[in-house]
């Protein structure tokens, strides 16, 4: 596959970063004074949602889409301080006057024409960090499109499975069903939800068909009309590749990594500007 195939189809692809939830667990950390996202991390502290987009605007993307409810106010201020010292675009997609879910958002911006319905989709969760090679997860997706697929999800064979878990088929990377059920050691054809997932832009009519009596729906709850044209790229190794971000304990371990040696950067400010501890 040519080099110029995966990257065209990235060029065509928006990037959402969710980054609305209210994180009730994590409050021990904040103390409601900041929301989640916004929390430093790092032996170069920086919030925890730089580190989240940085592997895409490695990649070259330049243009983000935020979700939004929970103290919005501060996340837009920090997103537009990025922008004016790089140029990099956020658009900010609130979830009001109720809540959406990941999936339902994603409904109500394609209807208002913020999200555009000829594009794809990249879903990143905002306390999930991933130190995801964007190629070879594209040309992962691209081989699915091939084979009939329109969507793939990162999972991570390794770690506790604290949401979702995925099963798959291992000879096929089929996904089978999503199960929710907290369990230590994930068996053979079970990966994590790391909360990464390409949907090809045919799917965006699956998104418009979501009943807006189903809101609050996030996309793993859709089930077959979702997920059964998915594969399963496992490729994420928890506190390898992929770090999240769930609760106190996580904090705890995520605090001082270097960050810039664990993405391979000289240095995250000459892709996000210089930044002023809080």
């Amino acid at each position: 596959m040519a080099d110029s195939d995966w990257r065209s189809y990235l060029s065509n692809t928006e990037v959402i970063v969710h980054a609305g939830g209210l994180s009730e667990r994590w409050y021990p950390v904040t103390q409601g004074k900041i929301p989640k996202v916004l929390t430093e991390i790092g032996s170069k502290p920086r919030p925890m949602l730089d580190w989240t987009i940085l592997p895409y605007v490695k990649s070259g993307v330049k243009k983000f889409f935020i979700t939004l409810w929970h103290q919005s106010d501060q996340i837009i201020q920090h997103c537009n301080n990025i922008s004016q010292k790089t140029g990099i675009e956020f658009v900010f997609l609130k979830e009001e006057p109720i809540r959406m879910g990941r999936a339902g958002v994603l409904k109500y911006y394609l209807e208002k024409g913020a999200l555009d319905v000829n594009k794809h989709k990249i879903n990143v969760g905002g306390s999930d960090i991933v130190n995801i090679d964007l190629e070879p997860f594209i040309k992962f997706h691209l081989e699915g499109l091939q084979q009939g697929f329109s969507a793939t999800l990162v999972g991570s064979e390794t770690g506790m499975s604290q949401f979702d878990r995925i099963s798959f088929d291992p000879s096929t990377n089929r996904v089978l069903k999503m199960e929710i059920e907290r369990i230590i050691n994930l068996p053979d054809g079970a990966h994590a939800n790391t909360g990464t997932a390409y949907f090809d832009m045919k799917l965006n009519q699956v998104f418009l068909a979501v009943d807006e009596k189903q809101f609050p729906i996030d996309w793993e709850n859709m089930g077959g009309m979702l997920l059964n044209n998915a594969r399963c790229f496992g490729s994420a190794n928890v506190f390898e590749s992929w770090i999240p971000l769930k609760t106190p304990y996580d904090y705890k371990k995520a605090k001082d990594v270097d960050f810039e040696k664990w993405f391979g950067v000289d240095s995250v400010d000459e892709y996000l500007g210089e930044y002023t501890l809080k």
